[in-house]
């Protein structure tokens, strides 16, 4: 039946690709770019001969090619919160690019941002865009995507990894997606603190929406955030980047076979990092280096003026040997992971008028890991595809609505302790072997409204439905902004998300396969202001849980859980002359009731306060310095209050006081990096190079040592302290050459 299910979704993706790809073949073609009157590109703009009944839809740089029969015609241009315009062109195969300008409406809706929580450093229209560049350049943030937006308000991160903790929900709360496809484990070393980096080189990244709550009906199965990643698709370009650092290499590069229609995006890359440790020491006992390894490759073939198809394939693996503590117990804790993704994408403009995305995707991960009389392997395999259109229906309403199926399968098997606290050598066990499939389908529509005079709304819904346990889920969403003049704007958001329980939970044996789908409902206002050197923005928020799985005395676990995360982020950016930066504050209270929690106590990842200050300076055109500061409070844990002896086992077992109710130490670190542009000319019959660069980035340059954990000795009477990864002052240097 699953396999049955693959092919019919295969062949209707078959089937949308050719009815896609049709379009007319003889004809002159006209080519220019959208702008406003300032020259900024204006995004998909609808481009029309209404004559010949013939049109496409400007892309995201405002950059349109139509073919149209030689003679006179009549151009037509429309954009929700533009005038329309008209231009009358003589079609010939000498027709020069055409530069259009569009006037501003009376209250441009394409410059008002409705949706909240998506706050960066660039973007436009719907929320927040971080670029390629600015992931690269960030200090500190080892030019992972992650790491980067680590420095973005709403992201409360409680440990040094890459996993993206948002407004006091864990990592899984958030869903992350690449060209539209689901990534359910983008990162390597996942044992470490859910995550160290991203498994996907910036160098395939074109641009990444993230929201921190409040986000478009079109995201469903996450109840706090969204990251959305789309992969290069550069046509023109023929480049190859050769990178080294001390942590290791990698290649990249971008190869037109064909300009302007077919081109390969790739990379790859190897992490060793045991010359940093040889160098600067580590705050852990490695059995075997750390080692990650990663591929992706991307395929681009622009069919017609319109139509885009894209492949994209990811594969990385991970792995290490490290002695670790737990409780009282030290040991060789052993990790390998291995993920695979492939996308495939189809973009395109139906009747000059409806931008229609197909796409669909399968991911598989395996981890093994081993610790104590622990062994245990997690092996998911997934399918997912979406159907997503965008129809511009007048000049005060935008609808967008679409389709998703999703069909996840994870299995589960091991021997783990029977006691949770007992890791000692001939500890008790249970195996564990559990399978979880479901298919997830759902559906959505939104339209964003210009309601009159300053008021903008974003309304709409959406619903999925869960097949075990056979239940429909409904979200409503609506956002409203009130531009209350060109430089202030003021927003509002609520709205209801869903998302499956962990798998861990719905083991027939030891769980509960009739969980229903977690909920949360969140609740924002906000205030920008905005200038040509700066941003400055406030957000408050409410996010209420529901049905939070709990311990069950009669099946393991069941949806009494609830809880709430309330806060509020500011967000400050600005530039002037060559300094530029940004400083976020995050304040957080969070508090869950669920597992075996007595009542609502602090959320394990409910860190209070955040701080993040960037400064980039341009010292010259090819010299740039950068610094970052984040200072962050203690994570809540939950403290050893003391410790009884196990005649039986021969063994202390700890007594705990309640759950959450300590803090770990306050989380200092100073980050700095030196970034020089430069060029190669000829040699070794290489040819002249393009723009290179050289970086010294110093981590955690005042030698802060944070704390990651506590362990403890045999019968608990003393605590030691488990150093964080960067609890060390690294310096390190790299090179990428690019030609």
């Amino acid at each position: 039946m699953r396999l049955h299910t693959l092919c019919l979704a295969a062949a209707a993706l078959a089937v949308a690709l050719v009815l896609l790809t049709v379009h007319v073949a003889l004809a002159a073609r006209v080519t220019g770019t959208i702008t406003d009157r300032s020259g900024k590109p204006v995004p998909l703009a609808a481009v029309s001969a209404p004559a010949v009944r013939r049109g496409t839809v400007a892309d995201e740089q405002g950059r349109f090619a139509l073919d149209l029969p030689p003679g006179p015609a009549t151009l037509v241009v429309n954009r929700v919160g533009y005038e329309r315009a008209e231009v009358k062109v003589e079609v010939s195969d000498t027709l020069a690019p055409l530069v259009l300008r569009l006037r501003e409406a009376a209250v441009p809706l394409a410059e008002v941002t409705v949706s909240t929580s998506s706050f960066g450093k660039a973007g436009k229209s719907e929320g927040a865009v971080l670029s390629r560049q600015e992931v690269m350049t960030t200090p500190g943030g080892a030019a992972d995507i992650f790491q980067a937006l680590r420095a973005l308000p709403g992201i409360n991160a409680p440990a040094e990894g890459a996993a993206l903790y948002v407004r006091g929900g864990d990592p899984r709360e958030t869903l992350i997606r690449l060209d539209g496809g689901d990534i359910g484990h983008p990162y390597h070393y996942e044992g470490a603190s859910g995550g160290l980096f991203t498994a996907l080189d910036a160098y395939m990244l074109k641009s990444a929406f993230f929201s921190s709550g409040g986000f478009s009906a079109r995201y469903g199965g996450a109840m706090s955030g969204v990251l959305d990643m789309e992969s290069q698709d550069r046509l023109g370009l023929r480049t190859l980047t050769l990178g080294a650092n001390m942590a290791g290499m990698s290649l990249s590069g971008n190869w037109a076979f064909v300009p302007g229609k077919l081109a390969l995006v790739g990379t790859a890359r190897v992490g060793v990092p045991a010359v940093l440790y040889d160098l600067y020491g580590s705050p852990h006992r490695y059995q075997s280096s750390p080692t990650s390894r990663d591929v992706a490759a991307r395929m681009v073939y622009r069919y017609s003026p319109t139509g885009l198809a894209a492949l994209t394939y990811l594969e990385g693996s991970d792995d290490v040997g490290v002695d670790a503590n737990y409780l009282n117990f030290e040991g060789d804790y052993r990790d390998a992971n291995h993920s695979r993704f492939a996308g495939l994408q189809v973009k395109d403009v139906l009747a000059g008028q409806l931008a229609v995305r197909v796409q669909a995707a399968v991911q598989s991960f395996e981890s093994d890991w081993s610790f104590g009389p622990v062994a245990a392997g997690q092996h998911e395999r997934s399918a997912q595809a979406s159907v997503d259109a965008l129809w511009p229906v007048g000049a005060s309403h935008e609808l967008s609505f679409g389709a998703t199926w999703r069909s996840p399968d994870a299995e589960i098997t091991g021997r783990f302790p029977a006691d949770s606290t007992d890791y000692q050598p001939g500890a008790p066990t249970r195996e564990y072997a559990t399978r979880v499939r479901l298919e997830y389908p759902g559906f959505y529509a939104e339209d964003k409204i210009h309601l009159g005079g300053p008021l903008y709304a974003t309304a709409g819904a959406r619903f999925d439905y869960a097949s075990r346990p056979g239940v429909w889920t409904a979200d409503p969403r609506f956002a409203l902004a009130w531009r209350v003049s060109e430089r202030h704007t003021v927003r509002l958001a609520a709205g209801r998300y869903h998302q499956l329980p962990d798998p861990h939970y719905q083991d027939p044996v030891y769980g509960n396969p009739d969980l229903a789908p977690l909920r949360a409902d969140h609740l924002i206002a906000g205030y920008e202001w905005k200038s040509p050197r700066a941003d400055f923005r406030v957000e408050a928020y409410h996010k209420q849980y529901h049905d939070l799985v709990v311990t069950s005395p009669t099946a393991f676990y069941a949806n009494g859980g609830y809880g709430y995360a309330r806060g509020v982020d500011v967000f400050l950016q600005g530039s002037r002359g060559r300094l530029s930066g940004w400083v976020s504050y995050g304040y957080l209270d969070a508090r869950r009731k669920e597992l075996d929690a007595p009542r609502e106590v602090p959320a394990s990842s409910g860190v209070k306060h955040e701080i993040t200050l960037v400064a980039q300076y341009q010292l010259t055109a090819s010299l740039e310095v950068g610094a970052k500061y984040n200072l962050t409070s203690g994570r809540p844990y939950t403290p050893v209050a003391g410790a009884t002896y196990d005649s039986a086992r021969g063994t202390w077992l700890p007594v705990y006081a309640e759950r959450n109710s300590g803090l770990l130490p306050d989380y200092h670190r100073l980050d700095v990096r030196l970034t020089r542009l430069f060029h190669l000319g000829s040699f070794l019959g290489l040819p002249e190079s393009s723009v290179c660069a050289a970086f010294i980035e110093g981590l955690n340059v005042l030698n802060q040592s944070n704390t990651l954990d506590y362990f403890y000795n045999q019968d608990y009477t003393q605590r030691y302290v488990t150093e964080s990864y960067f609890s060390r002052r690294f310096l390190v240097g790299g090179v990428s050459l690019t030609w």
